[in-house]
């Protein structure tokens, strides 16, 4: 038994609204085990849901299947949450907002918001590296201390899809049946099965989107997260059940691999973690290495 996605969420006190629930799936802000879902995705008992809203990020684990709004203590009943604590007050008071009515930044202002928040931190590291040469030195010593702002479109080119065919995909991560459903030049993504998604490998590429954003909402939805670099370059693995996923920086752009384990009738993943971040390792290292 299956029931919509964007209908569970909001039946279960996710969304406020149907109309709001479904909107957070067409705006890619809802997965279900780790896959970007569509208003229509059917979700299943034991499935992993993830929805981000509002600033906030709920991961809970479906135990039953509604589609009618229920009272609060009854769509408690609903799910196991799995949600990470949420940040403390100090770091919730510095992320920039929006005055009420001004609407969505336009790509311009998004840019320079990157660029501000790029720079803020760059202004940062530069004085603390001035205070300490000048704690180190004497008067009579002109140390300078220069620094460069990273900057988008710094990084190599890489090859449509990054270079992977379906057959490598296939071989390296053990789930046979894969086909690719979405290639364009940013984004492909092989699918098991392109209804429920059970079971697939991504290939994403990002310019000018700092990594570090990245990072910080892997460690808010995934069980682990740490550093991890391929030739030298950056980045950092996150993982959670069934679930894992790499990305590599070049400056202010970086790719990520993710890859969701195939689930059993029990929906448990039919892929050990530690065999799936494994398989990730290898076609990011395949990327990287092939890239020009």
């Amino acid at each position: 038994m299956t029931t919509r996605i964007d209908s569970w969420v909001w039946s279960v006190r996710l969304a406020k609204t149907r109309s709001a629930a479904g909107a957070a799936c067409r705006a890619g802000h809802v997965q279900v085990n780790g896959t970007t879902a569509k208003p229509a995705t059917p979700v299943s008992i034991g499935d992993r849901v993830t929805v981000r809203l509002h600033q906030q990020t709920k991961i809970v684990e479906v135990v039953k299947l509604i589609s009618k709004r229920v009272s609060a203590p009854v769509a408690a009943e609903c799910y196991i949450d799995h949600s990470p604590p949420p940040p403390p007050k100090e770091v919730l008071a510095s992320i920039p907002r929006r005055d009420r009515g001004a609407g969505r930044p336009t790509k311009r202002e998004r840019r320079q918001i990157d660029r501000l928040q790029s720079g803020s931190m760059l202004l940062a590291v530069f004085a603390a590296l001035v205070l300490l040469v000048s704690g180190c030195t004497n008067g009579n010593s002109p140390d300078v201390v220069s620094t460069q702002t990273p900057k988008p479109g710094t990084g190599p080119q890489f090859a449509r899809c990054g270079g992977l065919t379906t057959e490598d995909v296939i071989a390296t991560s053990g789930m046979a049946g894969l086909k690719l459903a979405i290639d364009n030049t940013s984004t492909c993504e092989w699918r098991a099965d392109s209804e429920q998604r059970n079971g697939s490998v991504s290939f994403n590429w990002y310019r000018g989107s700092p990594i570090g954003r990245e990072r910080g909402t892997e460690q808010l939805s995934r069980d682990t997260t740490s550093d991890y670099e391929v030739d030298g370059h950056p980045g950092f693995i996150a993982s959670t059940e069934g679930i894992c996923e790499t990305a590599i920086a070049w400056d202010a752009d970086f790719i990520e691999i993710s890859m969701a384990s195939p689930r059993g009738p029990d929906r448990l993943p039919t892929i050990a973690l530690g065999d799936l971040c494994k398989a990730a390792k290898t076609i990011t290292e395949k990327v990287v290495k092939g890239a020009s």
